[in-house]
């Protein structure tokens, strides 16, 4: 608006046009977090779904996202600014309870600006793995007139997952003892993994004998392996010769002297 000094008026628009700076950094929004996630959970499983936004027009509001960090994951966009972080790779727990990652929103301005978040994911446990015993094959060796309820080996068996999943326990699952039987012989304690005698053993009626101990952990469906325990028995001296012939009182018609012949067992010595 212009006056001149006649009292005579005039006026005009001016528009005026603000050019926009690049001076807002993106802005990212979780909307949800889908954590602890099932090690088995397939390829593709969406862990997050994120919001980016920046204020500035042009280029300068044009944002892209990566991650940034060693995961199984990947991001995805999808349309108005949202994007989904997945999975792409296998979980494992034992490898990796958990993963870090950075989500790294970045614009296209001159120069750029960008802003990052930081997403945890925890993997939770499912039954994958069954008990493996430290040995295969166990040996024990156990002497003959043991006491009842002597020890005769401990086993152990470890199971990479956790809680009940990862909790083992012991059973006893067929074996060979000869006509003894081994049932009667031994029996398994089931948390300590640890085999005692049930009965004293006698070399001169089982020399050895062998049990398979199946490790079974708590999961549902349980998983197990089986270990195999051979128990020798180990001789003593508890057996006094024996006069087999001629016998105590002989009427056979012999002479005296033919007598002198006396034949002796000696008990065998290992």
């Amino acid at each position: 608006l212009v006056t001149d000094d006649g009292g005579l008026t005039d006026h005009c628009e001016v528009q005026i046009d603000i050019l926009d700076e690049n001076d807002n950094v993106p802005e990212i929004t979780i909307i949800s977090l889908s954590s602890p996630m099932p090690e088995d959970a397939p390829v593709g499983t969406v862990v997050a779904l994120l919001k980016v936004r920046d204020r500035d027009s042009g280029e300068n509001g044009q944002v892209s996202c990566e991650l940034s960090g060693e995961a199984p994951l990947s991001i995805v966009a999808s349309p108005g600014g949202s994007y989904k972080v997945v999975t792409a790779g296998a979980l494992d727990r034992e490898q990796a309870s958990e993963h870090r990652v950075s989500v790294v929103a970045r614009d296209r301005g001159r120069p750029a600006l960008w802003s990052s978040t930081e997403l945890v994911l925890e993997v939770s446990d499912v039954n994958d793995n069954a008990p493996v015993f430290e040995e295969a094959a166990y040996s024990a060796y156990v002497a003959e007139n043991n006491a009842a309820g002597a020890l005769v080996v401990r086993v152990q068996a470890r199971d990479a997952d956790a809680g009940a999943n990862g909790r083992v326990s012991y059973w006893l699952a067929g074996g060979s003892a000869g006509a003894a039987g081994a049932a009667p012989l031994v029996s398994v304690e089931a948390r300590s993994g640890a085999l005692y005698a049930q009965r004293s053993l006698d070399y001169e009626q089982c020399r050895e004998f062998w049990v398979a101990v199946r490790a079974q952990d708590g999961g549902a469906p349980a998983r197990s392996s089986t270990a195999t325990v051979r128990v020798f028995v180990l001789d003593r001296n508890d057996n006094a010769p024996r006069v087999l012939w001629p016998a105590a009182a002989c009427s056979c018609g012999f002479s005296s002297l033919s007598l002198l012949v006396v034949v002796f067992f000696f008990h065998e010595v290992k």
